[in-house]
């Protein structure tokens, strides 16, 4: 019986992952960044700048943070001038 836990991607599925996730085997969906998809927006849940691509608003999404955090039940941190 095959292991339930373990990733089986064929490789054709794993090299499209690899170009379309900035984080290939993670739990991310954030899209790869590159110089046609920067990562150069904020979080619209945080607000913390430079998180976001293009195609990630486009989708919806939020930072890896936040999601997390939704996810896990814990606050977020919100963005405020002067944090770094």
């Amino acid at each position: 019986m095959p292991n339930p836990d373990a990733w089986m991607y064929d490789e054709d599925d794993w090299e499209e992952r690899v170009e379309r996730f900035a984080d290939p085997g993670g739990n991310s969906a954030l899209y790869v960044s590159d110089s046609n998809n920067p990562r150069n927006l904020p979080c619209p849940t945080c607000g913390w700048p430079n998180r976001l691509t293009p195609k990630d608003v486009a989708q919806g999404y939020q930072c890896d943070s936040c999601a997390d955090a939704m996810e896990q039940g814990r606050d977020i941190y919100y963005y405020e001038e002067g944090d770094e």
